[in-house]
């Protein structure tokens, strides 16, 4: 076995009565091992006045416990394109990476410099290489997705989109990618609801499953991860549209196959959430990239609120 496994024989016990007895058989309880887990991920934004992000999130399973126990520093990771063009990622705060932690968890942050990350683009093939501060290498290979364009909407601008009306947001292929990951910030919302509290704003994901499944209905489609957290007339809202006075960004991301195998979701499976890591070596992971467009919509905003004055968006 492993290194870190124990074995631990439970003692058989009979349970006697005047009929009837049972044994408890032998069980077999393994320790996790500890391992180093790498989150690299490439992020291409191609709306207009953004930048690339390159970061890596570097933390351990939970073979072991105690503060600091799942800090990884000192690593060197560098992502290289099959031209040869390298960039290193530097050690930083973990807030850069990571907006919330597992109770008592924690890991290592890593990330490239904007101006460096920008060197990457749509179709780029990269090879990451993690060197650890104890020798260990973990490596892998990712494609991120071709560029893709928004059909019906500015690209990096606001629209304008009437009170209780859906927005079908349509968008161009992405060669390569194997499904999109749709994101919306709503903001305006609290208050409406009487006795209902809503967060401001309320972040909403939603799914299209391939590569050419390149339309979602906003926001009725956005939120179908959250349905059961959020409350009946806020749900029953979004399937209408956005009420006045209230606007929302929203991003496409095009994602590869390395991405989609990490975080999807294992509906069909009993045990839950399935994860297939694309980094070996001395470790585990993800290294996945996606390409992200990002538009805003406001709804019926006064003279002075963002978005006032944009044009109207797309059939």
């Amino acid at each position: 076995m492993s290194r870190g496994t124990r074995w631990f024989a439970l003692s058989t016990v009979a349970l006697s009565s005047a009929t009837q007895a049972c044994t408890l058989e032998e069980v077999t309880v393994v320790d996790v091992e500890d391992v180093v887990v790498a989150e690299i991920l490439v992020q291409v934004n191609r709306a207009p006045a953004t930048q690339n992000r390159l970061s890596a999130f570097l933390h351990r399973t939970v073979g072991g416990v105690g503060p600091g126990f799942h800090e990884v520093p000192g690593a060197s990771i560098t992502i290289t394109r099959d031209d040869g063009l390298s960039i290193e990622l530097a050690e930083t705060t973990l807030d850069r990476c990571a907006a919330t932690t597992p109770l008592d968890g924690t890991g290592t942050c890593y990330m490239a410099a904007p101006s460096a990350a920008d060197r990457f683009g749509p179709g780029d093939r990269l090879e990451a290489r993690v060197t650890l501060q104890s020798g260990g290498v973990i490596f892998g290979v990712s494609q991120i997705p071709g560029d893709f364009s928004l059909r019906n909407v500015p690209d990096g601008g606001y629209c304008l989109q009437p009170a209780d009306t859906p927005l079908e947001v349509r968008w161009s292929v992405s060669q390569g990618a194997w499904a999109y990951v749709n994101e919306t910030s709503v903001s305006g919302l609290a208050g409406l609801f009487p006795g209902v509290e809503v967060e401001d704003p309320l972040y909403l994901l939603g799914l299209s499953v391939s590569a050419a499944d390149t339309t979602i209905v906003f926001p009725g489609e956005f939120g179908v991860f959250n349905r059961f957290e959020l409350e009946r007339d806020v749900s029953l809202q979004l399937q209408q549209g956005l009420p006045s006075n209230t606007r929302a960004d929203v991003t496409i991301a095009a994602t590869d196959r390395n991405y989609v195998n990490w975080v999807r979701g294992g509906n069909f499976n009993p045990s839950g959430q399935v994860r297939v890591p694309s980094l070996r070596g001395d470790g585990t992971g993800l290294f996945g990239a996606v390409v992200m467009r990002s538009f805003s919509v406001a709804v019926d905003p006064g003279p002075q609120d963002p978005g006032a004055g944009a044009p109207a968006c797309g059939p």
